[in-house]
């Protein structure tokens, strides 16, 4: 597929790559000129620099043969009329990252289908959406649903004593038969491990698991682990995802919310929107304002403001004054490896959840979502397996699947059963499957769904 992508920022560069890593043709369009020499230098990809809302650009960069058109500029109208120009000159899908809700909203004077694009996605709301989950599942440090909420795929630190430290996949696997869960991934000191049978469950490891929904209190307790009843929540950062997040808590009558917001004039306009979060005009960093304003009593903290370096900072003071849960927002793809290291519990990235979003559209048909995991390189894909694909021809033993790929659950078409499948499982047409997959094998593992 021939695709073209306006902005070369994170969201830009991380999506040519993995479109990239799967011999899809890519075409950046960016206007600065060191995000260009940084996509020139680290991908295979066509680099032009300049205005991606401009048809002659476009034109350059090959729209006319173009099969889509992925507009990701830091600049809500660069990216609308860059659909709107596209539209003009090919018959492709367009598909555009706006974050002004006026653009969004179900009542826009401009729908989407009026400004030519096909896909709007609104990065914000996404990543509210995952805190929520997050809260949700307090143990969790990630946490992706498939099959509408039946399936959970959980990231979790293993404690120094939990129950199946130094034990393999196999011995946990005989120990706890009555558990429906597969580990899928381990993140061992940065390293990625697809694991077999013999791998060892070490103290510290980030390990991924699909399980059940309703197995996932007992799962968590494997990993020394357990939920506790989340009550207070404080949020440094009153912006669009903090107020989503506060509008979506403030539902739950048990909770206690308050957010801090250093603009005074910014923390007055959110007061007035919010009806049961405190709004407090100060600095998140500030130790002495944090225990003053009872940090110690909450059980999550949330930094979601627009200064990541501040998000970090005010995360690991909360950690040090010892509450249970941190979330930082951050969307630099370079920190996500190396933040659970320094003391942050949980990362979210407004940006990822786009990547994810652009890339279930892309893979649309036989896709039903898709999914990044942070901080390791592994894509998570729910497929719906198509009439006489090559998945549904033999048992799992029998189909050469791709060694960096794991199966992870199958939801039967007819039945609407879960199971964590075996070898000897079959996968008829219809049934909806979780895969997780290095990028190098994403190609393959399509091969086998279509």
């Amino acid at each position: 597929m021939k695709i073209v992508i306006i902005g070369g920022g994170e969201v830009g560069f991380h999506l040519a790559k993995l479109l990239s890593e799967d011999d899809h043709e890519i075409t950046i369009i960016e206007s600065k000129h060191e995000s260009v020499s940084r996509a020139q230098n680290n991908l295979d990809v066509m680099v032009i620099e300049g205005n991606g809302a401009s048809a002659q650009t476009l034109v350059e960069a090959g729209i006319k043969k173009a099969d889509l058109l992925v507009a990701v500029s830091s600049i809500d109208e660069i990216n609308i009329v860059s659909c709107m120009m596209a539209a003009k000159l090919f018959d492709g899908k367009k598909v555009a990252r706006v974050r002004n809700y006026e653009y969004s909203a179900n009542n826009a004077i401009l729908t989407a289908d009026q400004l030519g694009i096909d896909l709007m996605i609104h990065p914000e709301k996404e990543a509210a959406d995952e805190i929520i989950r997050l809260i949700e599942r307090s143990a969790a440090n990630d946490v992706i649903e498939f099959s509408d909420g039946q399936i959970q795929l959980l990231g979790v630190k293993i404690d120094q004593n939990a129950p199946i430290v130094y034990k393999t996949l196999r011995e946990v696997g005989k120990d706890y038969e009555s558990l429906t869960f597969r580990t899928v991934a381990i993140d061992r000191k940065g390293r990625t491990i697809a694991p077999g049978s013999e791998d060892v469950f070490m103290p510290n490891d980030q390990v991924f698991v699909i399980a059940k929904a309703e197995s996932v209190p007992e799962v968590l307790k494997l990993t020394g682990k357990t939920e506790t009843r989340i009550e207070n929540v404080m949020i440094f950062g009153g912006g669009r995802i903090g107020k989503l997040v506060a509008k979506e808590l403030e539902k739950k009558s048990e909770m206690n919310i308050k957010i801090i917001e250093p603009d005074s004039e910014k923390s007055f306009k959110i007061a007035e929107q919010l009806r049961k979060t405190l709004v407090l005009n100060a600095d998140a960093t500030d130790m002495d304002f944090l225990a003053n304003e009872g940090i110690t009593d909450a059980d999550v903290f949330l930094a979601v403001s627009n200064d990541q370096e501040k998000n970090i900072i005010s995360t690991l003071l909360a950690k040090h004054l010892k509450v249970p849960k941190t979330i930082a927002l951050v969307d630099k793809t370079d920190y996500l490896p190396i933040i659970s290291t320094i003391g942050v519990d949980v990362t979210v990235s407004n940006k990822m959840a786009t990547v994810n979003a652009i890339l279930k559209f892309i893979l649309k048909g036989e896709v039903v979502s898709v999914a990044t995991l942070k901080g390791i390189e592994t894509e998570a894909i729910e497929f719906i397996a198509q009439p006489n694909s090559k998945i549904t021809k033999k048992t799992i033993n029998k189909l050469k699947f791709p060694k960096d790929a794991i199966i992870g659950s199958v939801e039967s078409d007819s039945s609407h059963e879960i199971i964590v499948p075996t070898g000897a499982t079959q996968i008829h047409p219809y049934d909806r499957v979780v895969v997780f997959t290095l990028p190098k094998a994403i190609k393959e593992v399509n091969q086998f769904f279509a």
